[in-house]
């Protein structure tokens, strides 16, 4: 055995062990792309359910801003009162139940989602209470205080959400301000109509 034949022998198995580490390391890479790829499509998917779901319950959304015009007409508290048990709270109900069958396929859009519904439980909650104890036209001015802590809310959920889309290349569309809401344009989540006398509220439009 010459010495000059040494090197060879051993420089076999070194290069089969150092491309056998080089393919298992592409095989390893690959294998988290493909993940990471199918994680960031489960992403999409879940935003573009949400999304969907949130064009559906903007007519429900306008419908409560239409409840709310109906009851705005009154011509005394006793009738307001009564429209506001008649159609309107029952609007809301109807539109709580949209959001909370709403889709939120990923974590932190449940947890977004989850502050939204929250807010409108309890402004539902509290414009209940506000129409129990309603008796005289000074008592009015609760409502403002239950409709700006609702938009305060719904705000922080706009901008969280944005921030989510951003994240994923995905764009939250917000409307302008709108004196008057047509139903059927598509408001959502976001702050009831104003009583009789006080100025329309501010709506917006979700994805």
């Amino acid at each position: 055995m010459s010495k000059g034949w040494t090197p060879v022998i051993w420089a076999r198995p070194i290069a089969l062990a150092l491309a056998l580490c080089l393919t298992t390391w592409g095989c390893g890479q690959a294998k988290k792309d493909r993940a990471k790829t199918a994680a960031q499509r489960k992403i999409q998917s879940a935003i573009a359910e949400y999304s969907a779901a949130s064009e559906k319950a903007n007519s429900l959304h306008g419908k409560v801003i239409s409840q709310f015009q109906r009851a705005n007409q009154s011509k005394d508290l006793d009738e307001y009162r009564g429209s506001l048990r008649r159609d309107v709270l029952p609007a809301i109900d109807q539109f709580i139940s949209m959001l909370q069958m709403m889709p939120t396929k990923t974590p932190e859009l449940q947890k977004i989602h989850t502050g939204l519904v929250a807010a409108y439980q309890e402004a539902r909650k509290q414009i209940t209470e506000f129409t129990d104890r309603l008796q005289t036209a000074k008592d009015l001015g609760r409502f403002n205080e239950i409709r700006n802590l609702l938009q305060q809310r719904v705000t922080a959920y706009q901008s969280q959400l944005s921030q989510y889309y951003t994240q994923y290349n995905r764009r939250l569309q917000l409307a302008e301000n709108q004196s008057q809401v047509d139903p059927a344009s598509g408001a959502t989540p976001t702050a009831a109509p104003a009583p009789p006398g006080s100025a329309q509220s501010v709506t917006a439009t979700t994805p």
